[in-house]
């Protein structure tokens, strides 16, 4: 007789350890989230085109991404490359090339130098990591981007300068700015931050108070300097309402502003908490949220996250090309996204991304390649670029580039773990489109090679017809495999998803609730 077991899966992949330790788990994603419980598909996006259809492009692979209002109101984007600096108007639809003149063009791409024996020790830079003549990183360069009212600040690694733009104008150099840094921001009260300034990792200088161009102390300004007490090195900072976060590559310092002689205090908040790249960190949600090395931190107060998809996120990532990592705040869903270059993929640029949901706290994993870019904000909706320099409009319709969203699970726990088990149905307890299919994976032993089941039409109640001792279930949506027969559409998950962005058009804004399997209890050994 079949007898109906619930499948209450949570929210959220786990992929660590072995695939047994995601039982009753999601262990694979791609494409999706859950809200309310519900499991969903990302929003898809759309090419960025300017008012005559083509396509907007940058030459080169961008790095970096920052948006703001002008005092007109409109918004705009910028980003560089290891030779350019852009601006994109969200007025025109036009991509200007604003590159200072004299810019000195960094690296593309990290790369090695010396021994080979790997990470381990030293600042970015510092000393070789690892030690006994280990490999020596050069980081990608990187653009490190803010606003001061509404003018941009551009500041790429490779060149040490702070650069101003209106931003329709060429950028020109800052006045009397000091040179050799490595990044630049603005604190919420108004001075520019000089980060690593004069080619010192620990240096802080700052302009004074409303004036981008005064640096020098005097008694009639505030103006100031200050060298951080660690042993990392300066590679980012990004201001919030009440504080400026300053990031190393071996922990997180604040600036909060005090007036007086002293004008700023500097406090360590957080040891062993370094960042792993300049644009590997997020604002949301009234906090910080950064990747380090082998942990994810949030802030406020400092504190590691924990994390059930980090075992395979840290062993996947290509060091050499940490530089390139990018977060992106996507908080209409209380999401930031972690876009970075995979060990596995013979190339050097981002091709996977890691999802956490702060609000619920679970993880999701995917394959994307996205350089960087910004959540909704001065623009509507985020808007992320991709490493052949094109920008996309996200969370935007169905359309997800031909890529199928689907989750997988571990094994499913139908049985007493020793009987043979018929899964006779499956009955989600909320449907929506009718677009979704379910595919199972079933074997009598745990050392046997699985069998792929027909892919079958999600319905209210939908007939399946699997046996095996251990189950694992795939649900994904049906935008490209419509049409094929059951035979035909056994595939792996690797098979049904794709990382370009061209392919068959949209899906649908499907949902999948919490849901039963019918099944009949067979045999034991």
């Amino acid at each position: 007789m079949e007898k109906l077991i619930g499948l209450d899966l949570p929210p959220g992949v786990r992929n660590s350890g072995t695939l047994y330790q995601s039982r009753n788990r999601w262990a694979k994603s791609h494409l999706v989230r859950w809200v309310e419980g519900a499991l969903r598909p990302v929003g898809g996006w759309v090419q960025q085109t300017d008012g005559n259809g083509v396509p907007t492009q940058t030459t080169g692979k961008p790095r970096g991404g920052w948006s703001w209002r002008k005092n007109d109101a409109s918004a705009w984007l910028a980003t560089g490359t290891a030779t350019k600096l852009y601006a994109f108007s969200g007025s025109s639809l036009a991509l200007t090339d604003i590159t200072p003149a004299g810019l000195t063009g960094g690296n593309t791409d990290g790369s090695q130098s010396g021994g080979g024996l790997g990470y381990g020790l030293g600042g970015y830079g510092v000393t070789p990591y690892g030690g006994f003549g280990a490999s020596i990183v050069i980081d990608a360069d990187t653009w490190s981007l803010d606003n001061f009212g509404e003018i941009l600040l551009a500041c790429l690694t490779s060149d040490g300068k702070i650069y101003e733009s209106t931003p329709t104008t060429q950028a020109t150099a800052v006045t009397n700015a000091p040179t050799g840094c490595r990044a630049v921001c603005v604190s919420p009260e108004r001075f520019v931050f000089a980060l690593g300034a004069s080619s010192d990792p620990r240096l802080v200088k700052w302009s004074d108070q409303g004036n981008r161009t005064t640096w020098t102390p005097a008694a009639a300004n505030q103006a100031g300097s200050f060298p951080l007490q660690t042993t990392g090195r300066l590679i980012a900072g990004r201001r919030t309402t009440r504080e400026t976060l300053l990031w190393t590559d071996t922990d997180l310092w604040s600036a909060t502003y005090v007036g007086g002689n002293l004008v700023y205090r500097f406090d360590q908040r957080g040891e062993a908490c370094g960042l792993i790249g300049p644009n590997a960190f997020a604002i949301a949600g009234g906090a910080a949220y950064w990747m380090g090395r082998g942990q994810f931190f949030s802030y406020p107060p400092v504190r590691p996250i924990p994390s059930e998809v980090s075992d395979y996120v840290f062993k996947d990532i290509n060091l050499t090309q940490r530089a390139k990592i990018a977060a992106i705040p996507i908080e209409q869903f209380g999401e930031v996204w972690w876009f970075y270059p995979s060990g596995s993929q013979s190339g050097l640029e981002n091709d996977r991304y890691v999802m956490l949901n702060y609000r619920d706290g679970y993880w999701a994993l995917g394959n994307l390649g996205r350089n960087g870019g910004v959540g909704a904000g001065a623009f509507a909706t985020p808007m992320l670029w991709d490493s052949g320099g094109y920008l996309y409009v996200h969370e935007t319709g169905q359309s997800r580039g031909g890529q199928v969203a689907y989750v997988e699970s571990g094994p499913l726990e139908l049985g007493d773990g020793d009987q043979v088990v018929r899964v006779q149905s499956l009955i989600p307890d909320e449907l929506s489109s009718g677009n979704v299919t379910a595919q199972f994976f079933s074997s009598y032993q745990p050392e046997q090679g699985e069998l792929a089941s027909a892919i079958y039409q999600l319905s209210a109640k939908t007939d399946v017809r699997v046996t095996g001792r251990q189950h694992r279930l795939r649900l994904a949506e049906n935008n490209i495999i419509g049409g094929l027969t059951a035979d035909q559409m056994v595939m792996t998950a690797d098979q049904m998803t794709m990382t370009a962005d061209t392919g068959p058009g949209g899906g649908v804004d499907w949902r999948v609730g919490r849901f039963r399997a019918g099944v009949i209890p067979g045999g034991k050994r």
